[in-house]
């Protein structure tokens, strides 16, 4: 017996011997054995498959943070990777001149891409953007004059980039103001009629890119505007909290949930994962760069979320049929 184990001793210290000093050699892992949950989590992260979109526009995407609040809310349904180049207070023919203003209001990062040229312009290591996602000044489409220079804007500047991405363009249609006459507009008209001349503008804007742009970009509008006036026309008190409340044009965190909704169904003909939870609701902000909270500036609840996406998706064309309003 002494004599067998010696031998085993010493055939164990010859095979450990040999692999300290052959060359290492690496095996699949068996199908059977299974991976840590940090192994699966790093194949998981390798693996995504990201939309990519980005955001041009101005502070109705900036207030609240749009663009990581739509990431956020499309977790569960899709992966949005998302850049974005805003300045407040601009059309979009004054943010092709001017660039990124976002550091200038309140962002509390730097920005990669100061230009829309910059963030656009595809190069052999830059992955192309599959939506292109634009927002002019609110009264922009609204008049006849900055209708025709917003589509030669278009035409002239953003064009060539959106067909270098191969992007679908997609152009939001925003909301009228709350109160007539704010922020010079008392040319507009009532809330449904300021609201009506922006929609013939953005439709006029996704007419003059449909002519110049192949099938696979066919345009698109996000009806945000749209989906404020069902509001308005159903529930007047939470109209009037979708706006921000000291200035009655941007939007509160609630108009900024109802723009997210509008844009995921825009997006994916299909709407985001419903959030069950106030802590759900306050974790779509959790990373937020700019956002506006307070006593008189609180997250949807529950019940409003629930209320704000059928209203997307009833403006969408997803949902026919209106669920009983708040």
């Amino acid at each position: 017996m002494f004599i067998k184990l010696l031998l085993l001793s010493t055939l164990l210290s010859i095979i450990g011997y040999i692999r300290a000093f052959s060359p290492q050699q690496h095996f699949p892992i068996p199908t059977s054995v299974s991976l840590s949950m940090q192994q699966q989590s790093t194949l998981s992260n390798t693996d995504k498959v990201y939309t990519r979109v980005a955001f041009i526009g101005n502070s109705i995407l900036y207030y609240n943070d749009s663009p990581r609040f739509l990431v956020n809310l499309s977790k569960g349904h899709a992966n949005i990777h998302q850049d974005s180049c805003l300045r407040g207070g601009t059309n979009l023919q004054q943010l092709w001149e001017q660039g990124n203003g976002m550091s200038e209001h309140g962002f509390k990062e730097q920005q990669e891409y100061p230009t829309v040229q910059s963030l656009l312009e595809c190069s052999k290591d830059k992955q192309t953007y599959d939506y292109i996602i634009f927002n002019d000044h609110t009264q922009a489409p609204a008049r006849l004059d900055s209708r025709k220079a917003t589509q030669q804007t278009l035409l002239d500047h953003y064009l060539p980039l959106i067909l270098q991405n191969e992007a679908v363009p997609i152009i939001i249609e925003t909301s009228a103001y709350r109160y007539p006459n704010i922020n010079n507009s008392n040319d507009l008209g009532s809330a449904n009629e300021f609201q009506k001349k922006v929609k013939n503008g953005v439709e006029s804007y996704v007419h003059t890119l449909q002519t110049k742009l192949p099938k696979k970009c066919h345009p698109r509008v996000a009806p945000v505007g749209t989906a404020y006036l069902y509001v308005h026309d159903d529930n007047q008190d939470l109209w009037a909290r979708l706006f921000d409340l000291y200035d009655h044009f941007h939007p509160s965190l609630l108009g900024t949930f109802l723009q997210g909704c509008v844009l995921h169904c825009t997006v994916f003909s299909s709407p985001p994962p419903l959030p069950q939870t106030d802590e759900d609701i306050a974790s779509l902000w959790s990373n937020a760069r700019y956002i506006k909270t307070g006593k008189n500036r609180p997250f949807p609840s529950v019940e409003e979320a629930a209320y704000l996406l059928n209203v997307a998706k009833i403006v969408c064309g997803i949902d026919e049929v209106p669920e009983s309003s708040l």
